[in-house]
Formats: C-alpha cells, structure tokens, sequence
C-alpha cells in the first residue's frame, strides 16, 4: 500500500463529478446518425474518457471509415459535437452532481486540502457553474494548454502544478481506464470510482456514495485527516 504524504486532491470531471457523460455519448450517437454510422453498446463503453477528436476516430474505425475526412473536416464534426454537447451544459443544475459528491469535497476543504479540476473538456468550468461547485474548483486546468489526451500524464501534471503539488503527492480520482492510465502515468495515487474493476488502481470505490476523506485516507495507507 502507498505511503507517500498526501498533499492534493485531483478530480476528473465526467463520471467522478458530474453525471454528464451520458450527455457527450448522446451527442456522439446523433453525430453516429448523421455519418450513417450505427450506434453499439461498444462505442458507450469505449468513448468515456477520449478525448474528442479521439471519439470520432473510434466511431469511424468501428465502420471502417478511418481516412475518409481531411483534417478540417474532422474538426468541423468534434466542433459540431462540442456545439451539440453545449446544449445539454446550459441545462444542467446541481441535480447532475453524482451523490455525495458536494459532501466529500466539503470534507477535504475543512480538512485543509487544495484541490483541483484534473478535466481536458473546454467546457469544465461552465459545467462546474451549473453544478453550483465553482467554490471548490479555484483550480481548473486550461484545456487548451494540454498537448496531449488522457491516457497521456499531461492533464494530471497540469493540475497538480496548479497546486505547487509533485503530481506523487496528489490524489487523482477515475472513473475510465484510460483516466486511470493518465493519472498513473503522472505518478498520483489513482483511485478508481467504478461497479467495474479498473486495472491499474491504487484503490477502487464502486459509487462515488462510498467516498468520504476518512475512507479514501485509510484505503491508501494514509494517518486519518
């Protein structure tokens, strides 16, 4: 079990935060119509924490349409994903906030804990406004600063310096496998919030109902806050 002081906690967005991946999987699936491409249960797994142009490659690898679109097509169809996916941000309310969620953020902040939004979505802080949870989130990471996606270390690093954090003294909390690689990568303590397994995990909470800052402290060997 880890042993490494715990300094920093680090947040993705999409399924640790907010319950709105299902919003990005329904902007893909209309994108999927419009190509004429069908919709699987295995395009819904996979996409969860690909990046954007990432998704679309899936999507048209799944019908063996990779190469069809030049470069500024496919950024005409990401962006016209994005506008899609805009719609559903500017309807969310604090009702999107996975459960418990605003309770344990409050527990790491009186416990004296920095934290930081570890999202490569450019609609993170517009998300976190809905969700009524900018007063936790000082700390979110440009995305357009990021040169590279998750499975990439970069936006764990990135959030961690936002905190003058080693990204080894940070908590990354996950709920893909691809988010679990980008936070081992970076050299946090991964925990993984999944009914799945996520290989790769320092420690694995099923529901984010589960998380408190006592539980997730003893789960990685660390002194009670």
């Amino acid at each position: 079990m880890p042993t490494r002081k715990i300094k920093g906690f680090l947040f993705d967005l999409h399924g640790v935060i907010a319950d709105s991946w299902q919003y990005h999987l329904a902007s893909w699936q209309a994108i999927a119509a419009e190509l004429s491409i069908p919709w699987t249960h295995n395009l819904a797994d996979v996409l969860p924490g690909m990046s954007r142009l990432g998704s679309l490659q899936t999507i048209l690898a799944s019908a063996n349409r990779q190469g069809e679109f030049t470069p500024a097509q496919m950024t005409q169809i990401t962006d016209h994903e994005n506008d899609l996916y805009r719609q559903y941000v500017a309807a969310m309310t604090p009702a999107n906030r996975l459960p418990g969620v605003r309770d344990f953020l409050t527990e790491i902040v009186a416990a004296g804990y920095p934290l930081a939004l570890a999202s490569a979505s450019t609609n993170a802080p517009a998300e976190i406004a809905r969700l009524q949870l900018t007063q936790f989130f000082t700390h979110i990471v440009p995305a357009g600063s990021l040169k590279a996606s998750k499975p990439a270390p970069d936006v764990y690093l990135a959030a961690a310096k936002l905190l003058h954090l080693p990204a080894t003294n940070c908590v990354a909390f996950e709920d893909t496998v691809t988010g679990v690689q980008s936070a081992n990568r970076a050299g946090c303590l991964t925990v993984a919030i999944n009914g799945d397994p996520l290989p790769g995990a320092d420690v694995q909470f099923h529901s984010t109902r589960e998380l408190s800052l006592s539980g997730v402290l003893q789960a990685l060997g660390q002194p009670d806050a």
